[in-house]
Protein backbone atom coordinates (compact mmCIF):
# COMPACT_ATOMS: atom_id res chain seq x y z
CA UNK A 1 0.00 0.00 0.00
CA UNK A 2 1.20 3.50 -0.80
CA UNK A 3 1.15 5.95 2.13
CA UNK A 4 -1.10 8.92 1.33
CA UNK A 5 1.66 11.42 2.01
CA UNK A 6 3.80 9.80 -0.68
CA UNK A 7 1.08 9.81 -3.33
CA UNK A 8 1.55 13.33 -4.80
CA UNK A 9 5.16 12.89 -5.97
CA UNK A 10 4.53 9.30 -7.09
CA UNK A 11 1.46 10.31 -9.08
CA UNK A 12 3.29 13.27 -10.65
CA UNK A 13 6.06 10.90 -11.75
CA UNK A 14 3.61 8.33 -13.17
CA UNK A 15 1.56 10.94 -15.05
CA UNK A 16 4.64 12.43 -16.68
CA UNK A 17 5.94 8.99 -17.61
CA UNK A 18 2.63 7.96 -19.16
CA UNK A 19 2.33 11.33 -20.90
CA UNK A 20 5.68 10.84 -22.59
CA UNK A 21 4.78 7.32 -23.72
CA UNK A 22 1.48 8.62 -25.09
CA UNK A 23 3.28 11.43 -26.92
CA UNK A 24 5.66 8.95 -28.52
CA UNK A 25 2.92 6.46 -29.42
CA UNK A 26 -0.17 8.52 -30.27
CA UNK A 27 0.88 12.16 -30.24
CA UNK A 28 -0.61 14.86 -28.02
CA UNK A 29 -2.84 17.76 -29.05
CA UNK A 30 -1.03 21.04 -28.56
CA UNK A 31 -1.87 22.74 -25.27
CA UNK A 32 -3.40 19.75 -23.45
CA UNK A 33 -2.85 19.44 -19.71
CA UNK A 34 -4.29 18.17 -16.44
CA UNK A 35 -4.01 18.46 -12.69
CA UNK A 36 -4.51 15.79 -10.05
CA UNK A 37 -6.11 16.10 -6.61
CA UNK A 38 -6.58 13.65 -3.75
CA UNK A 39 -10.16 13.44 -2.49
CA UNK A 40 -12.33 11.55 0.00
CA UNK A 41 -15.99 10.61 0.28
CA UNK A 42 -16.57 9.39 -3.28
CA UNK A 43 -17.87 6.02 -4.57
CA UNK A 44 -15.15 5.60 -7.22
CA UNK A 45 -11.36 5.12 -7.11
CA UNK A 46 -10.62 7.80 -9.70
CA UNK A 47 -12.51 10.31 -11.84
CA UNK A 48 -11.70 12.59 -14.74
CA UNK A 49 -13.59 15.88 -14.86
CA UNK A 50 -12.99 17.16 -18.37
CA UNK A 51 -13.08 20.97 -18.25
CA UNK A 52 -12.74 21.58 -21.98
CA UNK A 53 -10.06 23.58 -23.76
CA UNK A 54 -7.97 20.37 -23.61
CA UNK A 55 -7.77 20.48 -19.80
CA UNK A 56 -8.79 17.87 -17.20
CA UNK A 57 -9.06 17.64 -13.44
CA UNK A 58 -8.33 14.13 -12.16
CA UNK A 59 -9.45 13.11 -8.68
CA UNK A 60 -7.95 10.08 -6.90
CA UNK A 61 -9.97 8.79 -3.97
CA UNK A 62 -7.99 7.97 -0.83
CA UNK A 63 -10.88 6.61 1.26
CA UNK A 64 -9.16 3.20 1.02
CA UNK A 65 -5.46 2.33 0.91
CA UNK A 66 -4.15 2.28 -2.67
CA UNK A 67 -2.11 -0.69 -3.86
CA UNK A 68 0.86 0.18 -6.07
CA UNK A 69 -0.31 -1.94 -9.06
CA UNK A 70 -3.80 -0.42 -8.76
CA UNK A 71 -2.34 3.09 -8.85
CA UNK A 72 -0.66 2.30 -12.17
CA UNK A 73 -3.99 1.16 -13.61
CA UNK A 74 -6.10 4.05 -12.34
CA UNK A 75 -3.58 6.71 -13.44
CA UNK A 76 -3.34 5.25 -16.95
CA UNK A 77 -7.15 4.93 -17.06
CA UNK A 78 -7.86 8.53 -16.06
CA UNK A 79 -4.95 10.29 -17.80
CA UNK A 80 -2.77 8.84 -20.60
CA UNK A 81 -3.83 7.12 -22.78
CA UNK A 82 -7.24 6.98 -21.09
CA UNK A 83 -9.97 9.52 -20.48
CA UNK A 84 -7.95 12.73 -20.57
CA UNK A 85 -6.17 11.91 -23.80
CA UNK A 86 -9.37 10.63 -25.43
CA UNK A 87 -11.36 13.75 -24.65
CA UNK A 88 -8.52 16.14 -25.44
CA UNK A 89 -7.96 14.54 -28.84
CA UNK A 90 -11.69 14.41 -29.61
CA UNK A 91 -12.09 18.06 -28.72
CA UNK A 92 -9.12 18.94 -30.91
CA UNK A 93 -10.15 16.79 -33.87
CA UNK A 94 -13.95 16.55 -33.77
CA UNK A 95 -14.88 19.89 -32.21
CA UNK A 96 -11.93 22.03 -33.26
CA UNK A 97 -10.97 20.69 -36.68
CA UNK A 98 -14.31 19.27 -37.88
CA UNK A 99 -16.56 21.82 -36.09
CA UNK A 100 -18.77 19.06 -34.70
CA UNK A 101 -19.96 21.11 -31.75
CA UNK A 102 -22.29 18.36 -30.55
CA UNK A 103 -19.17 16.42 -29.55
CA UNK A 104 -18.45 19.03 -26.87
CA UNK A 105 -21.34 17.61 -24.82
CA UNK A 106 -20.20 14.76 -22.58
CA UNK A 107 -22.92 12.39 -21.37
CA UNK A 108 -23.08 9.54 -18.88
CA UNK A 109 -24.91 6.24 -19.47
CA UNK A 110 -24.80 6.28 -23.27
CA UNK A 111 -23.41 3.64 -25.66
CA UNK A 112 -20.18 5.61 -25.90
CA UNK A 113 -19.49 4.79 -22.25
CA UNK A 114 -18.64 1.27 -23.39
CA UNK A 115 -16.03 2.69 -25.74
CA UNK A 116 -14.65 5.27 -23.32
CA UNK A 117 -14.26 2.95 -20.34
CA UNK A 118 -13.12 0.09 -22.53
CA UNK A 119 -10.32 2.10 -24.14
CA UNK A 120 -9.28 3.55 -20.78
CA UNK A 121 -8.85 0.03 -19.36
CA UNK A 122 -7.27 -1.33 -22.55
CA UNK A 123 -4.84 1.58 -22.75
CA UNK A 124 -2.82 0.25 -19.83
CA UNK A 125 -1.00 -2.09 -22.23
CA UNK A 126 0.39 0.94 -24.08
CA UNK A 127 1.25 2.86 -20.92
CA UNK A 128 2.97 -0.17 -19.41
CA UNK A 129 4.11 -2.71 -22.02
CA UNK A 130 4.68 -6.15 -20.43
CA UNK A 131 8.43 -5.95 -20.89
CA UNK A 132 8.56 -2.72 -18.83
CA UNK A 133 6.15 -3.66 -16.04
CA UNK A 134 8.76 -5.11 -13.67
CA UNK A 135 11.09 -2.11 -13.89
CA UNK A 136 8.18 0.31 -13.50
CA UNK A 137 6.92 -1.47 -10.37
CA UNK A 138 10.42 -1.65 -8.93
CA UNK A 139 10.89 2.10 -9.31
CA UNK A 140 7.37 2.80 -8.05
CA UNK A 141 8.02 0.71 -4.92
CA UNK A 142 11.27 2.60 -4.40
CA UNK A 143 9.65 6.02 -4.77
CA UNK A 144 6.76 5.00 -2.48
CA UNK A 145 9.02 3.45 0.13
CA UNK A 146 7.38 0.03 -0.24
CA UNK A 147 9.03 -3.32 0.36
CA UNK A 148 12.50 -4.44 1.35
CA UNK A 149 15.77 -3.60 -0.36
CA UNK A 150 19.21 -5.05 0.06
CA UNK A 151 20.88 -3.87 3.30
CA UNK A 152 22.32 -0.42 2.77
CA UNK A 153 21.11 -0.26 -0.82
CA UNK A 154 18.86 2.36 -2.37
CA UNK A 155 17.75 0.16 -5.27
CA UNK A 156 16.11 -3.24 -5.50
CA UNK A 157 17.42 -6.48 -4.06
CA UNK A 158 16.28 -10.11 -4.16
CA UNK A 159 13.40 -9.50 -1.72
CA UNK A 160 12.16 -6.50 -3.72
CA UNK A 161 12.45 -8.50 -6.94
CA UNK A 162 10.25 -11.20 -5.42
CA UNK A 163 7.71 -8.57 -4.37
CA UNK A 164 7.63 -7.26 -7.96
CA UNK A 165 7.16 -10.78 -9.37
CA UNK A 166 4.33 -11.42 -6.92
CA UNK A 167 2.57 -8.15 -7.80
CA UNK A 168 2.74 -8.97 -11.51
CA UNK A 169 1.52 -12.53 -10.96
CA UNK A 170 -1.46 -11.33 -8.91
CA UNK A 171 -2.61 -8.53 -11.22
CA UNK A 172 -4.71 -10.63 -13.58
CA UNK A 173 -6.29 -12.80 -10.85
CA UNK A 174 -7.18 -9.64 -8.91
CA UNK A 175 -8.73 -8.12 -12.05
CA UNK A 176 -10.70 -11.31 -12.61
CA UNK A 177 -12.03 -11.25 -9.06
CA UNK A 178 -12.95 -7.59 -9.53
CA UNK A 179 -15.28 -8.55 -12.36
CA UNK A 180 -17.59 -10.05 -9.75
CA UNK A 181 -18.85 -6.49 -9.33
CA UNK A 182 -20.99 -7.16 -12.43
CA UNK A 183 -22.61 -10.10 -10.66
CA UNK A 184 -23.00 -7.98 -7.55
CA UNK A 185 -24.89 -5.33 -9.54
CA UNK A 186 -27.19 -7.99 -10.98
CA UNK A 187 -27.76 -9.51 -7.56
CA UNK A 188 -28.59 -6.11 -6.06
CA UNK A 189 -30.74 -4.61 -8.82
CA UNK A 190 -32.19 -7.61 -10.67
CA UNK A 191 -32.42 -10.37 -8.08
CA UNK A 192 -33.32 -7.92 -5.33
CA UNK A 193 -30.71 -9.19 -2.87
CA UNK A 194 -30.29 -6.79 0.02
CA UNK A 195 -27.21 -4.73 0.80
CA UNK A 196 -25.86 -7.02 3.51
CA UNK A 197 -26.27 -10.16 1.39
CA UNK A 198 -24.41 -8.68 -1.57
CA UNK A 199 -21.67 -7.29 0.65
CA UNK A 200 -21.14 -10.75 2.13
CA UNK A 201 -20.99 -12.23 -1.38
CA UNK A 202 -18.37 -9.67 -2.42
CA UNK A 203 -16.28 -10.61 0.61
CA UNK A 204 -16.65 -14.36 0.05
CA UNK A 205 -16.52 -14.59 -3.75
CA UNK A 206 -14.41 -11.59 -4.78
CA UNK A 207 -12.24 -11.90 -1.64
CA UNK A 208 -12.74 -8.22 -0.78
CA UNK A 209 -12.17 -6.79 2.67
CA UNK A 210 -15.37 -5.51 4.33
CA UNK A 211 -14.23 -1.94 3.62
CA UNK A 212 -13.64 -2.57 -0.10
CA UNK A 213 -16.90 -4.49 -0.41
CA UNK A 214 -18.76 -1.57 1.16
CA UNK A 215 -17.06 0.92 -1.18
CA UNK A 216 -17.94 -1.21 -4.22
CA UNK A 217 -21.57 -1.31 -3.12
CA UNK A 218 -21.53 2.46 -2.69
CA UNK A 219 -20.72 2.66 -6.40
CA UNK A 220 -23.24 -0.02 -7.44
CA UNK A 221 -26.06 1.57 -5.45
CA UNK A 222 -25.43 5.10 -6.69
CA UNK A 223 -28.47 6.02 -8.85
CA UNK A 224 -26.24 7.31 -11.67
CA UNK A 225 -23.90 4.33 -11.55
CA UNK A 226 -26.16 1.31 -11.03
CA UNK A 227 -25.74 0.11 -14.63
CA UNK A 228 -22.22 1.46 -15.05
CA UNK A 229 -20.48 -1.57 -13.57
CA UNK A 230 -20.95 -3.37 -16.88
CA UNK A 231 -19.12 -0.99 -19.17
CA UNK A 232 -15.60 -1.58 -17.84
CA UNK A 233 -15.15 -5.31 -18.39
CA UNK A 234 -17.52 -5.52 -21.36
CA UNK A 235 -16.00 -2.50 -23.08
CA UNK A 236 -12.44 -3.73 -22.55
CA UNK A 237 -13.35 -7.21 -23.83
CA UNK A 238 -15.00 -5.83 -26.98
CA UNK A 239 -12.15 -3.47 -27.80
CA UNK A 240 -9.50 -6.06 -27.00
CA UNK A 241 -11.03 -8.39 -29.62
CA UNK A 242 -11.11 -5.51 -32.11
CA UNK A 243 -7.54 -4.42 -31.34
CA UNK A 244 -6.12 -7.93 -31.55
CA UNK A 245 -7.81 -8.55 -34.90
CA UNK A 246 -4.84 -6.76 -36.50
CA UNK A 247 -1.13 -7.61 -36.26
CA UNK A 248 0.76 -6.39 -33.20
CA UNK A 249 2.65 -3.74 -35.16
CA UNK A 250 -0.66 -2.16 -36.26
CA UNK A 251 -2.36 -2.12 -32.87
CA UNK A 252 -1.13 1.29 -31.71
CA UNK A 253 -2.51 2.90 -34.87
CA UNK A 254 -5.80 1.09 -34.41
CA UNK A 255 -6.03 2.18 -30.77
CA UNK A 256 -5.40 5.78 -31.86
CA UNK A 257 -8.63 5.64 -33.86
CA UNK A 258 -10.47 5.29 -30.55
CA UNK A 259 -8.90 8.57 -29.45
CA UNK A 260 -9.65 10.65 -32.54
CA UNK A 261 -12.77 9.10 -34.12
CA UNK A 262 -16.33 8.86 -32.85
CA UNK A 263 -16.65 5.07 -32.98
CA UNK A 264 -19.71 3.35 -31.52
CA UNK A 265 -20.04 -0.22 -30.25
CA UNK A 266 -22.07 -1.05 -33.37
CA UNK A 267 -19.25 0.20 -35.61
CA UNK A 268 -16.72 -1.89 -33.70
CA UNK A 269 -18.91 -4.99 -34.00
CA UNK A 270 -19.42 -4.36 -37.71
CA UNK A 271 -15.69 -4.20 -38.28
CA UNK A 272 -15.19 -7.38 -36.28
CA UNK A 273 -17.81 -9.11 -38.38
CA UNK A 274 -16.19 -7.88 -41.56
CA UNK A 275 -19.39 -6.06 -42.50
CA UNK A 276 -17.60 -2.73 -42.85
CA UNK A 277 -14.11 -1.50 -43.55
CA UNK A 278 -12.33 1.11 -41.47
CA UNK A 279 -14.54 4.06 -40.69
CA UNK A 280 -13.55 7.04 -42.82
CA UNK A 281 -14.13 10.72 -42.01
CA UNK A 282 -17.38 10.92 -43.97
CA UNK A 283 -18.82 7.87 -42.24
CA UNK A 284 -17.68 9.16 -38.85
CA UNK A 285 -19.46 12.45 -39.50
CA UNK A 286 -22.68 10.85 -40.68
CA UNK A 287 -23.09 8.38 -37.81
CA UNK A 288 -25.59 5.73 -38.87
CA UNK A 289 -26.12 7.24 -42.30
CA UNK A 290 -29.77 7.90 -41.49
CA UNK A 291 -29.43 11.61 -40.71
CA UNK A 292 -29.30 10.99 -36.94
CA UNK A 293 -26.80 12.76 -34.74
CA UNK A 294 -23.68 10.75 -33.89
CA UNK A 295 -23.35 8.91 -30.61
CA UNK A 296 -22.67 11.17 -27.65
CA UNK A 297 -19.37 11.20 -25.82
CA UNK A 298 -19.12 9.80 -22.34
CA UNK A 299 -18.39 9.63 -19.46
CA UNK A 300 -18.64 12.58 -17.15
CA UNK A 301 -21.40 14.10 -15.11
CA UNK A 302 -21.71 17.86 -15.21
CA UNK A 303 -21.42 18.94 -11.61
CA UNK A 304 -19.21 20.46 -8.94
CA UNK A 305 -15.72 19.06 -8.33
CA UNK A 306 -15.13 16.77 -5.39
CA UNK A 307 -14.03 18.14 -2.05
CA UNK A 308 -10.25 18.27 -1.99
CA UNK A 309 -8.20 16.68 0.75
CA UNK A 310 -6.40 19.38 2.66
Amino acid sequence: MIPVERLPPVVDWLVERFRQRAADTFGLPSGEGLRVSLVRGQPWSGYNWYDGRLQSRVDLNVDLPIRAPDLISVVAHETYPGHHLEHAWKEAELVGAQRRLECSVLLLNTPECLISEGLADLGRRFAVPPELEASLLDELFDRAGIGPTSPGATGSGPARAELVRTAIALRQPRARLGEFAVNAALRRHVDGADHETVRTELERTALMTPERAEKRLEFIENPLMRTYSFVYSEGEALLRRWLEAVPADEQAARFRRLLVEQLSPAMILAELAGAAGPVGPAEARSGSGQGLPPDSLSDFVIGPPSTRVT
